[in-house]
């Protein structure tokens, strides 16, 4: 099955963004659900001026949106593939909170593959199926 290119390119920009450390552990806080600009700052130690540029980097990638009550900004992480795919990488990454995800691609809907040698599965192996969504 081959992956249409420009998902796929969509899909590395979205890693980019999440390849820093800060913006990464912002995405991950924000999977505990839907929290204000100054919680995010308490909790996580970010400066203001530095989790906002972090906060408009995951928003403009797709990861988090953002609804605004009086002065107040909330951010969460985007339902969906977004979701899903911070669901996988906090898996990777050891998150033993994190929830189970379903399988991306049914197995009754996956090709037959040709015998070949057995390969031990690695995260990033399973990370590669959610594209093919």
């Amino acid at each position: 099955m081959s992956l249409d290119p420009e998902a796929v390119t969509e899909g590395a920009a979205r890693l980019r963004v999440l390849a820093h450390p800060a913006r990464l552990r912002v995405a991950f806080f924000l999977m505990e659900g839907e929290c204000a600009v100054g919680g995010i700052e308490e909790a996580l130690g970010i400066r203001q001026p530095s989790l906002s540029q972090y906060l408009g980097e995951l928003r403009e990638a797709g990861l988090i949106t953002g609804r605004r009550e009086g002065r107040t900004i909330f951010y969460r992480v985007t339902p969906g593939h977004a979701e899903q795919l911070l669901g996988l990488l906090r898996q990777g990454f050891g998150g033993a909170e994190a929830a189970p995800i379903p399988a991306a691609v049914p197995a009754t809907t996956a090709p037959a593959r040709p015998a070949t040698p057995t390969r031990r599965l690695t995260p990033a192996a399973t990370f590669a199926v959610v594209g093919e969504r």
